[in-house]
């Protein structure tokens, strides 16, 4: 617990006052401004998330590319902060990201693909690890949000964009900074980072180390803390090793160790949300997790022409949870995971440069190999079991063909077993092998016209297997047939019913094979680039992307198939522009993608585990990213950029019986997003910026049939709420020392971002919360 306490609602609400009184003063300030001031062009900005360093306005791929300086004005402490700030793209803890409106993990729910890589450092970061905040933005050096598929350079999972971060290399001169917060709902952080020579411009050294804690402010009732606390610890070192006997040489080793446990971010589905926070449960319900990630980048200069790199990177990451099985004050329902992603991966680059051609040509290989341990008790109700279904579905279909009425009084007979208790013990495994040969080059036709292409052969072997039992611990309480009470059609449906039901765990339970299969993708790239001035272009782009297909078990059934790859035709219209001397850049790009083939998660009957992919799906994504970026003068600057999204399937079906979602747009897919900020850093040390983020509304699920609830409920078919995010950061900065205040959601937007679908939660966003920071540069 902090020994530094806040109450939030009061203290809150003075620093709003404040920090208003102080963005007036710095308005007026700025309209003071007079013509003949210094004026500064925008900071230059490299991309080099596409394996080839150049200039944002030379980087044709629509991307955000989030600096050490922004993050430091801006308050971005981690993944999500960058994700917020971002237009067309949208995220949070705990529940994901997406790109476009194209969710990072699943869209359409099929397939163990996923559809945005995150890159750390160079080594690809695991599901789980990217879902409970991915990295934090301490001594971080840039952060590439690469939007639309990078599947010629990036390959498998880059099909919707990719997240590439960096953090600080060594250099030769000595240098130390740290940060000391504390903030409301018990938040500490503490970070330091310090480096320099070890062999004067030949070794040098580089370590970072950030703890931060919080308390949270969702009240447990039932075990008197909150839920939502969080824990993350990161410590790192690089070398860097420039030796002077081979002085085009240069080798960077970089060691990451980090580790997370955080609670949980939802409440308890209750009236009046906002004014209830809490939740319910008995048992400890948390997530952790610890990675440890080794990275070795060699790169030597060939000549005047060419470049070799080699980057070698192995992560091993582990996962965790336990959970209360049934979200209550009731004992006993208890859910254990631990799960070990294991990679290794080596990529080579040729990079060349001449004249009128530059490019590069790759070799790719990664070998990523899991393992799933889980087992606990959990409870699913009749009508997440498909019962209902069951009972009401034709007899040709597999069902009983009831009457709603008959039905409705056949499942009150089930009170006292509804929800079935579900022990379940399981071990999977999951290998994945790739290999890829990639060329990207550009060549300049004339002084007007570039031309630029690229190819990459992928070949991907994947191997799965599984072993699960499944047992109904309180099948005691399923109703007797032979009750005397009972004529003899309810004996013969309760006798029916509760065999079927026994049937379906015996049929989940069982030693599932290793199924192996291969899959191989060549996924072209072409387009052109006219260049109207030196400060304005534009591009056209064409290019496949690629999820991968792969190989699932089918529970229902205890049983393995495959499924295919799924592809998209990109169409992608760019412009790049700088005016008023370098002092202003807008860009834009429009797009359009083609998605055939999509995995599809298909209901085979009425049994809630009887489902496998099927590449039966369609879609298509419309839309357009505006980013400006302003620097007004030498202490003034701003930026402000909208997303468009608009998604749709026009081919979804999800069972065997006709029921089609076409028409529907993904979840989680704001059609809108939006983002602005502005920043002053005073003569005389003052620093203050001002941020906003908007999303647009969203639908919540995949698909709104799958958790048995009649249309008419209100948490069918559910959406997240829009919501307009303002922050503030402002302080005071001395040669060496800086102290600041920064307010998070300064408006209390109160907003849902995962509604209650059914199940056993909603989440909330973030309430205002405000944080005091000390720092210190040598």
């Amino acid at each position: 617990m902090s020994a530094i306490q806040f109450r939030r609602r009061p203290l809150s609400r003075a620093i709003a006052l404040g920090l208003s009184s102080g963005l007036a003063f710095s308005v007026s300030a700025l309209a003071q401004q007079t013509d003949d001031e210094k004026n500064t062009g925008l900071e230059q900005v490299m991309v080099v998330g596409q394996k080839t360093e150049r200039s944002l306005q030379d980087t044709v791929t629509s991307v955000k590319v989030v600096t050490e300086r922004d993050i430091q004005e801006q308050n971005i402490n981690g993944f999500y902060d960058v994700m917020e700030r971002t237009p067309n793209v949208t995220g949070n803890p705990g529940v994901g990201f997406t790109i476009r409106g194209i969710d990072a993990f699943n869209v359409s729910g099929g397939g163990n693909s996923f559809l945005t890589s995150v890159y750390s450092d160079g080594a690809v970061l695991p599901y789980r690890a990217i879902q409970e905040g991915a990295f934090s933005t301490w001594d971080v050096q840039q952060v590439e949000v690469l939007r639309g598929p990078q599947s010629t350079l990036q390959g498998r999972n880059a099909l919707a964009g990719a997240i590439v971060m960096n953090t600080v290399d060594p250099g030769y001169d000595w240098t130390f900074k740290g940060r000391l917060g504390a903030g409301e709902e018990g938040r500490e952080e503490k970070a330091v980072a310090f480096g320099g020579a070890l062999i004067e411009d030949q070794l040098a050294i580089r370590i970072a180390a950030e703890d931060r804690d919080f308390d949270g402010y969702i009240p447990n009732v039932t075990r008197g803390e909150n839920s939502n606390f969080e824990q993350d610890q990161t410590l790192r070192m690089k070398l860097l090793y420039e030796p002077k006997a081979l002085p085009d040489f240069r080798a960077l080793l970089t060691l990451t160790n980090s580790e997370t446990d955080i609670g949980v971010k939802w409440i308890d589905p209750v009236e009046n949300p906002f004014e209830n926070q809490r939740t319910t449960f008995n048992d400890p319900t948390h997530e952790f997790s610890e990675t440890d990630m080794a990275i070795l980048k060699l790169s030597y200069k060939l000549n005047d022409s060419w470049d070799l790199t080699s980057t070698t990177a192995y992560s091993d990451v582990t996962y965790g949870y336990e959970w209360d099985g049934d979200a209550s004050a009731t004992p006993g329902q208890t859910q254990e995971d631990e799960r070990i992603d294991q990679t290794l991966s080596q990529e080579f680059l040729l990079n060349f440069a001449y004249e009128r051609v530059t490019g590069v040509l790759g070799a790719y290989y990664s070998d990523l190999d899991v393992e799933d341990a889980y087992s606990g008790l959990r409870s699913l109700s009749m009508a997440e079991l498909g019962v209902p279904q069951l009972l009401m579905a034709p007899p040709e279909l597999g069902g009983l063909g009831l009457s709603p009425a008959l039905a409705q009084a056949v499942l009150g007979l089930y009170a006292d077993f509804d929800p079935a208790a579900l022990n379940t013990i399981g071990y999977s495994t999951q290998a994945v092998e790739s290999r890829a040969l990639f060329a990207d080059a550009t060549f300049s036709v004339s002084d007007r016209l570039d031309l630029f292409a690229g190819l990459r052969y992928d070949r991907e072997t994947q191997a799965n297997a599984a072993d699960n039992q499944f047992v109904i611990a309180n099948a005691d309480q399923l109703p007797d047939p032979a009750n005397p009470s009972f004529d003899p059609m309810t004996a013969a449906l309760v006798a029916g019913l509760n065999a079927q039901m026994l049937a379906m765990a015996d049929a989940a339970s069982g030693t599932e094979p290793q199924k192996e299969d291969d899959f191989s993708a060549v996924l072209p790239k072409a387009g052109a680039t006219w260049h109207w001035s030196e400060d304005m272009s534009t591009s056209f782009t064409a290019q496949k992307g690629y999820r991968s297909g792969g190989v699932a078990s089918n529970i229902g059934r205890a049983t393995t198939y495959s499924y295919d790859p799924e592809y998209t035709w990109n169409y992608e219209l760019a412009f790049r522009s700088l005016w008023l001397d370098g002092r202003l850049s807008a860009n834009a790009n429009l797009f359009y993608v083609d998605w055939k083939d999509q995995q599809i998660t298909v209901q085979l009957s009425e049994n809630t585990y009887d489902t496998e992919t099927r590449n039966v799906g369609r879609s298509v994504v419309r839309g357009a990213e505006l980013e400006l970026a302003y620097q007004i003068n030498a202490s003034w600057s701003g930026y402000t950029g909208i997303g468009y999204s608009d998604t749709e399937f026009k081919e979804f079906p999800i069972n065997d019986q006709e029921l089609d979602l076409s028409g529907r747009a993904f979840a989680g897919a704001p059609g809108e997003t939006a983002n602005l900020g502005v920043t002053y850093r005073g003569e005389q040390g003052f620093i203050f910026n001002a941020n906003a983020n908007y999303r647009g509304d969203a639908l919540a699920v995949v698909n709104p049939h799958a958790n048995g609830l009649n249309e008419s409920d209100p948490r069918f078919d559910p959406k997240s709420d829009a919501r307009w995010l303002v922050n503030l950061r402002t302080g005071y900065e001395w040669d060496n020392l800086g102290a600041y205040l920064t307010v998070s959601n300064l408006l209390d937007e109160e907003y849902i971002v995962q509604p209650d679908d059914g199940g056993y939660s909603t989440t909330l966003g973030a309430p205002r919360l405000a944080t005091l920071r000390l720092e210190a540069r040598f």
